[in-house]
């Protein structure tokens, strides 16, 4: 150690503090889920791929640090100054690695995972972040306790002469050279060769998670925003794929339209059709779980409760995603969730044929109304190429707000300017079709007072009661207005409020409620049948007796054809991409990798299917996914320009 040369002293404290800090962040987040952790050799095996990932994202680290000590005069180190300049840069260095390993506490408490798109998507957008975080965290006591902990440590070090050994040692041209190149060609190789793909296929998914390095997974995630299916999911001949799909979305009403395979199918309508006025409330994080038909008991869902008993219910449907656009993207293109991030932030991802087409083709007003500021996610850019008026808040009236967090106005001043919106539409005597996006369900968890019994900034269970109670007082102030008997509310959560567990997916926690509520239009019915969210506006299509053309995959489950088929639903998680039957879950994974599995609808139990029983759901399975991936990445789900509105 006494020999070792300067300049593998100057980086080796950052180095070793970079390792200290990254395996105290793993054993915090280990405590945080301690009760969903096995102590086995499986945990053992998660440390030793985190302390890997460690070492090469501490590699990366080190960069700036010897790329500062070979342009600055090595004798700037030997000075009195050279240490207080050292020290305060250690300083900054540490509070940075201080922060990171705080905001993974943070994003772990919210999300159960590793820095990952999520967390790309919260840098790029940081207007709405950065003034979430500080309504939900006591940010002020948070950063000078960071201050306070990295200053300690610094001062801890030079009181141990750490930092004095740091700036002492033989210092030589090849010294330097020879440590350059080698912190260099390290990360090099780090780079070149370790991907997080290589993490061994844990059984429970928290050891997978406690693998990874955080500063390493954000930047993988970075590069992981769109992944080509083709090349690295299992594939079978495209046309076995289209084919496939075409048969089991087939009904007797159904026709395919073969010119170029770029029409998809044309669905007929019924001898009368309806033009109803149809507002889609779109709910942030209303897991099912909340709800009294999902076994709660805590009263959370009162107005949502009685609402399902009045509607077309659908008491068994998943959600595609654990995002709100993944969300929007199903209710609106009807399509499986294509692997990596969702169709909205992609560059391609515009001018698309959704459901808003067939609402064009007839006049009617279409808009996006959202509390908040639409050009988070990219929602203001994907609607309004799918012909939607924007209506997010800057298009509001300072007087239409009476309270809003980062994420936008509560729920009920978007409710109030959606009814707004509906009498200028009806008073036009044109019919309307709204899109409209709740944010009160979201950290901060706050919302106007004395609207509920539970105080505002409470948590969550405060936050999903009053976006129920907001819901009842939509539907009650809506029954005053003469477009109320003529109108479909569609009310459909976006995701679940988490999604994480011990399994690779868990399905449990992507079932999420949905309804079709029109007490003059819809008798109240249960569709019990396992349903996917891109089956929900198929189904209003069918209660309006519409003919039209699509490219998605939904299906009306009021079409006795399609209520006789098994339940099926698509669910992801980014990376991996399922199909979900009433028995079994057909998991697909990138190199090409999948995982099959039996699994019991009431708890998500899944056990791995080892014989050829699931080979023809696999195909299945791999036909929606590359079929729809190939759709997109061909250009084919684009508008009609003939069509436009």
């Amino acid at each position: 150690m006494r020999k070792l040369c300067l300049p593998l002293r100057f980086i080796g404290t950052p180095f070793f503090l970079f390792l200290i800090v990254s395996l105290f962040t793993r054993i915090l987040l280990l405590s945080k889920s301690f009760h969903s952790i096995q102590c086995n050799g499986s945990l053992l095996g998660s440390f030793a791929w985190g302390a890997l990932f460690d070492i090469a994202a501490a590699s990366f680290a080190c960069l700036p640090w010897i790329l500062l000590f070979v342009i600055t005069p090595q004798r700037l180190w030997k000075s009195r100054y050279g240490s207080i300049l050292y020290a305060m840069l250690l300083s900054l260095y540490l509070f940075a690695l201080i922060f990171i390993s705080t905001s993974e506490w943070f994003f772990w408490d919210e999300f159960e995972v590793r820095f990952n798109f999520i967390a790309v998507d919260y840098l790029v957008f940081t207007t709405e972040v950065i003034e979430n975080i500080m309504q939900s965290y006591p940010m002020v006591w948070i950063f000078c306790g960071m201050t306070l902990i990295a200053a300690a440590v610094v001062n801890f070090l030079r009181r141990r002469k750490v930092l004095a050994w740091s700036l002492t040692g033989e210092n030589h041209l090849g010294a330097k050279l020879a440590t350059a190149a080698f912190t260099i060609g390290t990360a090099f190789l780090a780079f070149a060769t370790l991907q997080q793909s290589n993490i061994t296929n844990f059984s429970n998914q928290y050891h997978t998670e406690l693998a990874k390095n955080g500063c390493w997974s954000f930047f993988a995630a970075y590069q992981k925003m769109e992944i080509e299916y083709e090349q690295w999911y299992a594939t079978i001949p495209n046309n076995e794929a289209r084919i496939n799909v075409q048969r089991q979305l087939a009904t007797s009403d159904t026709t395919f339209i073969e010119s170029g395979n770029d029409k998809g199918r044309e669905i007929k309508g019924k001898p009368y059709e309806q033009r109803w006025n149809v507002i889609v409330i779109c709910m942030e994080s209303m897991s099912a779980d909340f709800m009294k038909y999902a076994g709660n008991q805590k009263g959370l869902t009162p107005e949502l409760d009685q609402l399902a008993k009045e509607s077309l219910f659908f008491s068994n449907l998943r959600a595609t995603g654990t995002r709100t656009v993944r969300g929007m993207e199903a209710l609106t293109l009807n399509l499986p969730p294509t692997p990596g991030q969702a169709i909205f932030y992609r560059p391609s991802g515009v001018d698309l044929q959704t459901t808003f087409q067939p609402f064009l083709e007839r006049n009617y007003d279409c808009a996006f109304i959202y509390g908040g500021h639409g050009q988070f996610d990219y929602m203001n850019r994907y609607f309004s190429t799918s012909g939607c008026r924007l209506m997010d808040l800057g298009e509001w009236k300072k007087e239409d707000v009476t309270m809003k967090t980062a994420w936008g106005a509560c729920d009920e001043d978007l409710f109030h300017k959606t009814i707004a919106e509906a009498d200028v539409a009806f008073a036009e005597q044109r019919p309307f079709h709204y899109f409209c996006m709740t944010t009160s369900n979201h950290r901060p968890y706050d919302f106007p007072d004395g609207r509920i019994d539970l105080k505002s900034h409470t948590g969550r269970n405060a936050a999903v009661k009053y976006s129920d109670w907001a819901i009842g007082d939509l539907i009650s102030r809506a029954k005053s207005k003469p477009w109320f008997a003529n109108t479909l509310f569609v009310i459909c959560s976006d995701h679940c409020a988490s999604s994480s567990g011990k399994v690779e997916l868990n399905v449990v926690k992507y079932h999420i409620p949905a309804m079709i509520y029109a007490p003059s239009l819809v008798k109240p019915q249960v569709i019990d049948q396992l349903a996917s969210q891109i089956d929900v506006m198929p189904t209003v299509f069918g209660l309006l007796g519409w003919e039209y053309q699509s490219m998605g995959f939904g299906l009306d489950l009021l079409n006795p054809e399609n209520s006789r088929k098994p339940g099926r639903a698509f669910v992801s998680n980014y990376q991996k991409i399922a199909l979900m039957t009433d028995d079994k879950l057909m998991i697909l994974k990138p190199n090409r990798q999948h995982s099959l599995y039996r699994f019991k609808q009431d708890n998500g139990d899944l056990t791995a299917i080892t014989d050829g029983s699931a080979d023809a759901a696999l195909t299945d399975t791999i036909s929606y996914y590359q079929y729809a991936s190939w759709l997109f990445t061909q250009g084919k789900l684009k508008r009609d320009h003939a069509t436009k509105k």
